[in-house]
């Protein structure tokens, strides 16, 4: 593997200087804040009138790291594509919400086959059977007094071409992401998975090879820093900016004159951003605290 040239990009205009998905991200941090509970810097019971969006947050991390190249198009599908905006992320986001039912599926696409991937309810005895058994979706199951579902072995992954296909068939992006988990709520592995390859290869010429989110920031922060990128805020208020600094890669440090922003920022960082092992063992001091067993 070619190694990376450190300040190689200390001079190259940032992608979002020319590029930057304004819709999406604002209804992306509009559903993150409308999420009342699942949202994940409310686990400490904190009430922040000034906090930023984590999408929000990441994405001008992301955009103030990543270089512009001379293909302004694929820059923004790149991008989109770290961010969870594009039509597979959507898909598999759609598919871990599962909102989207096999009966909305067969009755909106077409699948020629659609018994490699749902089953009826309808026996073999039934005169109804062969008839049924040939169908080609789509077709509406509640006319034909049908009950379809997903076929045990059927995995998520065989499932994302065809929430992609139902999503695709959607006007607009606001109405695609109304049926998905926020990206941030998904696995992040699998989430991400198939869109590696497309960003090494778009950012081949600086010599990025990178697997996850983590590090790709740490590599854009060698190419423009010498090092890896830092994020300081002042005035941290809930935490927000550099908790999700710190989860995508960087050095996060924050302070506040305020002392509950003081603690609310060290809550986000030392318990919700904790490892699962320091986690367990918080929990487990809390419950002796608190007098249970």
């Amino acid at each position: 593997m070619t190694e990376l040239t450190p300040f190689a990009l200390k001079d190259a205009p940032a992608l979002i200087e020319a590029v930057y998905p304004v819709q999406k991200v604002s209804f992306e941090a509009q559903q993150e804040r409308t999420s009342v509970q699942s949202q994940t810097l409310t686990g400490l019971g904190s009430y922040w009138k000034g906090r930023k969006p984590l999408i929000l947050v990441r994405s001008i991390i992301l955009g103030s790291l990543l270089p512009q190249t001379n293909d302004t198009e694929k820059d923004l599908e790149i991008f989109e594509m770290l961010m969870g905006f594009d039509p597979i992320s959507l898909a598999k986001r759609a598919v871990t919400l599962g909102s989207i039912k096999p009966t909305d599926i067969i009755s909106a696409i077409t699948i020629p086959n659609p018994w490699d991937f749902f089953s009826h309810n309808i026996k073999a005895d039934d005169d109804r059977f062969e008839e049924i058994s040939i169908l080609q979706a789509p077709f509406n199951s509640n006319e034909l007094g049908i009950k379809v579902r997903w076929q045990k072995d059927v995995d998520d992954d065989a499932k994302v071409p065809l929430f992609k296909k139902y999503l695709d068939q959607l006007e607009t992006y606001e109405e695609k992401s109304l049926l998905c988990k926020r990206p941030e709520e998904c696995d992040q592995k699998w989430l991400s998975n198939h869109i590696w390859g497309k960003v090494n290869s778009h950012f081949s010429s600086f010599s990025i090879n990178a697997n996850n989110i983590n590090s790709l920031v740490v590599q854009l922060g060698i190419l423009r820093f010498g090092r890896k990128p830092k994020v300081g805020d002042v005035f941290s208020g809930g935490g927000s900016i550099p908790f999700e600094a710190a989860r995508v890669g960087c050095d996060a440090f924050a302070s506040d004159l305020n002392p509950v922003a003081c603690m609310l920022t060290w809550g986000t960082t030392n318990i919700i951003g904790a490892s699962p092992e320091e986690r367990k063992k918080n929990r487990k001091c809390s419950t002796k605290a608190r007098g249970l067993s």
